[in-house]
């Protein structure tokens, strides 16, 4: 009965369209007021667009104040309603103190009072910027991704692609997905997606924590961006292309050495994956029957109202990875612009970026360390100044690269259940850095 289900006519069409219009939404681009995007962009950019930036600011203010609120309301309140407890129950000091910061933070950036730092737009508003940008997109990519989770396209191109994932990076091929969205979206966007997923057990401790930090790279938006500021606009595919190798390559890498290969092989419940579940697959003549049967069989149990679900998850996630954002990227921002600590870190990197034949290396040096801040620092040090091209382009390839940024991609991280700390992100960072100098080195002499 169960297989008469799952292959009747409705099924299969519901399969197709989700599927065609889930692809159309994440993967195909398409002009619109002078702008070739993804269709979900588009989205994205026309409600935030339609608000404007004061008002989106303002949303981010009330929401740093209401995740407070909420936060206070779980631990001492009593009879709290089950979405907030699911929400606020496994929060910590580290939580606390974000919550009340970004409030803090918040209200001094809108109502212009407190110390001249906080009504300076490059700390205040900037943050409250980020933050607004993510939620849109956490919110935009999480609600419409489920035309791509939840009516079997992940599970038809998850089988599909097995066999390569499990053997390159040991993870299921579902994550391709994981990794693309985030390449269209944004990086938090990604993050919401693994983390929903991990939620659901499709993912393991350890193959959510590779896949969140190995495939969380920076949107086409990011690369463009970043690339105007750094004035090498003219190389801007050859900087997608660079990243795009250099995140593969080094993702099979890091997944392979600690803190990532450290993480366990259990389910959020503790469930233990056992080694059929991590056995690679053979490509066979049963592999896309294999795969059509799965997302047939997904289809079948999923009902639209999963829309609704999809749309509350992602308001709640989003909403604390503003505060998040917020209050580290505030703090980030006034590390590195008052404060000579970057500069001074990155003091020894100098004499190794001039022994690996890259220009300018002094003025690049900084740049390559303070990624860990934001993601568009790195470029901004660089930006008017008379750096070759080859230079730039090692500035921004990298910086896109390192993928751990606390002024999102990383704050997404670890206010997501995926079981990475702040320890095991700065870890990952460094450690990422050190093998991708010589890597994206190699890119510049090899594409510039």
């Amino acid at each position: 009965m169960e297989n008469k289900t799952a292959y009747n006519s409705s099924v299969k069409i519901r399969f197709f369209i989700c599927s065609i219009i889930g692809v159309f939404l994440f993967f195909v681009t398409i002009p619109y007021n002078g702008n070739k995007k993804v269709p979900m962009v588009h989205i994205m950019d026309i409600i935030q667009n339609a608000l404007g930036p004061k008002a989106q600011y303002i949303f981010v203010m009330i929401s740093c104040l209401a995740v407070l609120a909420a936060s206070i309301y779980v631990k001492y309140g009593k009879n709290v309603p089950g979405i907030l407890k699911s929400t606020y129950q496994k929060d910590n000091l580290f939580s606390y103190f974000t919550y009340g910061t970004a409030a803090i933070f918040s209200v001094m950036a809108i109502f212009h009072v407190g110390p001249a730092a906080m009504i300076d737009p490059e700390i205040g508003e900037t943050s409250l910027s980020i933050a607004a940008d993510s939620f849109f997109a956490i919110m935009v990519a999480g609600t419409l991704v489920a035309f791509i989770t939840e009516f079997g396209f992940l599970e038809f191109l998850g089988k599909l692609l097995e066999p390569i994932m499990r053997r390159v990076y040991r993870v299921p091929g579902k994550s391709a997905v994981d990794a693309i969205s985030s390449f269209v979206a944004a990086p938090a966007a990604g993050v919401m997606i693994t983390n929903d997923l991990y939620q659901k057990k499709v993912y393991t401790a350890r193959e959510a924590s590779s896949i969140t930090t190995n495939f969380s790279i920076a949107s086409l938006g990011g690369f463009a961006f970043l690339s105007s500021i750094a004035g090498i606009e003219n190389l801007y595919s050859e900087v997608v292309l660079a990243a795009f190798i250099c995140v593969f390559v080094l993702a099979a890498i890091m997944i392979r050495i600690p803190p990532l290969s450290r993480k366990p092989d259990a389910f959020i419940d503790g469930t233990v994956q056992t080694e059929t579940q991590r056995k690679p697959e053979h490509y066979s003549s049963k592999t896309f029957p294999a795969a059509y049967r799965d997302a047939l069989e997904k289809s079948s149990g999923t009902k639209f109202t999963v829309f609704i679900e999809q749309l509350k998850s992602s308001f709640m996630f989003g909403i604390k990875v503003n505060a998040f954002i917020v209050s580290l990227s505030v703090i980030c921002l006034l590390i590195f612009n008052y404060t000579p600590i970057a500069k001074w870190i990155a003091i020894p990197m100098a004499p190794v970026l001039s022994l690996l034949g890259l220009q300018d290396a002094q003025q690049i040096a900084a740049s390559s360390i303070v990624g860990i801040f934001a993601l568009s620092i790195p470029a901004t040090l660089i930006k008017g100044k008379a750096v070759a091209a080859a230079s730039a382009f090692f500035v921004v390839v990298l910086s896109t690269s390192q993928i751990i940024f606390f002024t999102e991609s990383a704050n997404a991280m670890l206010e997501s259940d995926i079981p990475v700390g702040f320890g095991d992100l700065v870890k990952i960072f460094f450690i990422r850095t050190i093998i991708l100098i010589p890597m994206v080195a190699l890119m510049a002499k090899i594409l510039v």
